[in-house]
């Protein structure tokens, strides 16, 4: 327990939003003092920050109790508020949902949805197109050829196409189950990118440039942070700044690079490009390729 007259200050600091579109109003205070020099931290039961001069209480306040709060707070010790989500809210919106409605990409509600590890849509349709005109010309062959060995050929090469066809459906199909599927969206404040149980949510104003990473055959999205400060307000993304995400033992990415660990399929590449051609706020640079 501490008794006010060890307290020099008292701040309710509003604790940093990752950007996520699907939760609104999640706004939390921590409750941050600053002793006097002859405060005990230990004996109160207060856990110090790193910098060693701020004890910080262990709850979490609503915007509601801590405006209750607050005037018994001015009434014993001095106060201030502090809000870590002002640099980022304060911005210009990003023209990435305009440019991707000019390239006719998928937008739903102002964000654009891009499938990560969906599968090239142009070499898709190429080959239902090829392998439908295939299969027309062995059925027009088997009709005209009754009885002959061509008959039986054309026959097989109808059957087996067929099943090819059915497996590479199969296969691409999977990629949109719930479990399986990846997607980044897209939007004016930020990306989110959302797979089965996780996600990785990045404010536009928190990062400088994006590029793709290039590691063992898999192209990967690296963007590069603004500051310092992303690491201290992002300590759980500290697993991305390495070369393979898959790969615990990898290095680091120099320079400060952070890499989303989910492989981009061409068509994804394609997609995201054509959205982040009239952004104003991020730089596009070179692929980064790991010897």
């Amino acid at each position: 327990m501490a008794q006010w007259s060890d307290i020099d200050k008292v701040f309710l600091s509003l604790k940093f939003r990752e950007y996520n579109p699907n939760r609104r109003g999640s706004d939390e205070f921590q409750l941050v003092i600053r002793p006097g020099s002859d405060f005990d931290a230990h004996a109160a039961g207060l856990a110090r920050e790193p910098d060693g001069d701020l004890q910080v209480a262990d709850i979490d306040l609503r915007p509601r109790d801590a405006e209750r709060l607050l005037p018994f707070l001015v009434k014993h010790v001095d106060v201030a508020i502090e809000d870590d989500n002002t640099a980022v809210r304060t911005v210009p919106d990003e023209p990435v949902v305009n440019a991707a409605r000019e390239e006719a990409l998928d937008v739903v509600e102002d964000a654009v949805k891009i499938h990560v590890n969906g599968w090239d849509k142009r070499k898709l349709w190429a080959f239902r197109f090829a392998a439908l005109m295939i299969e027309v010309c062995a059925l027009a062959i088997a009709a005209a050829t009754a009885g002959t060995a061509v008959r039986v050929c054309a026959l097989v090469v109808l059957f087996v196409l067929f099943a090819v066809t059915m497996v590479v459906e199969g296969l691409e199909g999977a990629t949109h189950e719930k479990k399986q599927k990846v997607v980044l969206e897209l939007r004016s404040r930020g990306f989110y990118l959302r797979t089965y149980g996780s996600f990785v949510g990045v404010w536009w104003h928190e990062i400088d440039a994006v590029r793709w990473g290039v590691d063992h055959g898999s192209t990967y999205l690296d963007f590069l942070p603004s500051s310092d400060m992303f690491a201290v307000r992002h300590p759980r993304l500290a697993e991305l700044t390495k070369s393979n995400p898959y790969d615990d033992e990898s290095e680091r990415l120099e320079g400060g690079w952070y890499r989303l660990a989910r492989p981009f399929s061409v068509n994804a590449r394609r997609e995201f490009e054509s959205s982040m051609r009239k952004s104003e706020r991020v730089e596009l640079r070179e692929t980064a390729v790991v010897a």
